[in-house]
């Protein structure tokens, strides 16, 4: 069988901030305020004309209040109680004043933001779609709207709303934003670069935007660029994420001694962070450094012992140690945690070919290639 040198499974394996999750933006309700049409004049008269006594005949009159002052009044008490985090009373409030007024479009986006909180989600959307019913140019609706629909997974219909907030407003860096995270989740990262390229010059200091921009130029192989990103990111706002993205970035650049610099920052912003110590370890191992690589993919499996990365790279580094029985048991673990995990297998048949076991490793080839690895090929020709 071809001998060849122990394969480098899955290394640094990308950090991405808040990707999968959109922050939620809710604009502020301004209080309505109500009409002075029913409150009671002031009677007309001689100054000097003395008041007229009261008496047991006389009537009090009651200030009547219209069913629309009532239905504001509703409104602006679910709007304090939604600003006070108490949101089963905004409900309530929202409601009557929708049954009060049922075209009162603003409190169909109050109760749609209340239900969103509440992770009514289905609700909520329903409630955004009323709204955009009475006045089809509410921003507020139409991003409340894009939200949910993402929150759904209904990324189609997010994607139309919030493309219709920039064709009106091309200056909003949140939708821009966005617009970008959706895309980037679908893999769309050229497109999703443009969108964060956009919210970046529309809102000055936009270090998510700039960190997120970072992830699409990691993901389309310009690691330079991907560093400046992140660079500016963190010259906003320093955080752990960043500094570990930065990190990645360093290392596909083969800049490892920058690369441990950027996962020691984010190790020492966020002590208890595995992603960094397993990515502080690949690079270590890069390096050669083996007892450094295992003592940081130790400690990543001390956090995550499901972390399936860390079982395969300590196995790679206890096989350049001459530990192929430490290094069997990695991949046996890691293949355990994830059974289609194809390096695991192909450096488990390398390990066992060296271990005089040619069955078994012809087998774990044959698997590697089932999962995706062709370059087992190289190693099964000789199998019978």
């Amino acid at each position: 069988m071809k001998k060849t040198n122990y394969k480098v499974n899955k290394v640094c394996k990308v950090h991405k901030v808040g990707m999968p999750i959109l922050a939620l933006c809710f604009i502020a309700f301004t209080f309505i305020s109500l009409s002075a049409a029913n409150a009671q004049a002031p009677a007309k008269g001689n100054a000097k004309t003395p008041a007229k006594k009261s008496s047991s005949k006389d009537t009090v009159k009651t200030i009547q209040v219209s069913p629309d002052q009532n239905a504001k009044m509703s409104y602006n008490s679910g709007l304090s109680d939604f600003s006070k985090g108490n949101y089963p009373s905004a409900l309530t409030n929202f409601t009557q004043a929708i049954n009060g007024n049922p075209k009162f479009e603003q409190a169909y986006v109050g109760r749609a933001n209340t239900k969103f909180r509440q992770k009514d989600y289905q609700n909520a959307a329903d409630d955004y779609k009323k709204a955009l019913g009475l006045d089809s140019n509410d921003e507020k609706a139409w991003y409340g709207y894009a939200q949910v629909q993402t929150v759904l997974g209904n990324n189609d219909q997010a994607l139309i709303a919030f493309k219709r907030i920039v064709k009106k407003n091309s200056n909003n860096g949140d939708v821009w934003f966005c617009l970008g995270e959706l895309l980037a989740k679908s893999g769309l990262y050229k497109e999703a670069l443009t969108d964060f390229t956009l919210a970046i010059s529309s809102k000055s200091g936009f270090a998510e935007a700039y960190n997120d921009r970072g992830v699409c130029n990691y993901q389309l192989g310009n690691y330079k660029a991907a560093v400046d990103d992140y660079r500016t990111a963190l010259s906003f706002s320093k955080s752990a994420e960043a500094y570990n993205n930065m990190g990645n970035s360093e290392f596909k650049d083969s800049d490892f001694d920058g690369a441990i610099g950027a996962f020691g920052e984010a190790l020492a912003l966020k002590p208890n962070f595995p992603d960094a110590f397993n990515n502080r370890g690949t690079v270590y191992l890069a390096k050669k450094k083996y007892l450094d690589a295992i003592s940081d993919f130790n400690k990543t499996l001390s956090m995550d012992s499901t972390n399936v990365y860390a079982y395969s790279n300590r196995a790679m580094a206890e096989y350049k140690m001459n530990n192929l029985v430490k290094a069997k048991a990695d991949c046996d673990q890691a293949i355990k945690l994830k059974p289609e995990y194809g390096p695991a297998y192909l450096n488990r048949g390398i390990i066992e070919e060296l271990m005089r076991k040619p069955k078994d490793a012809c087998a774990d080839w044959q698997k590697a290639i089932q999962y995706g690895m062709a370059i087992a090929n190289d190693y099964i020709t000789d199998c019978k």
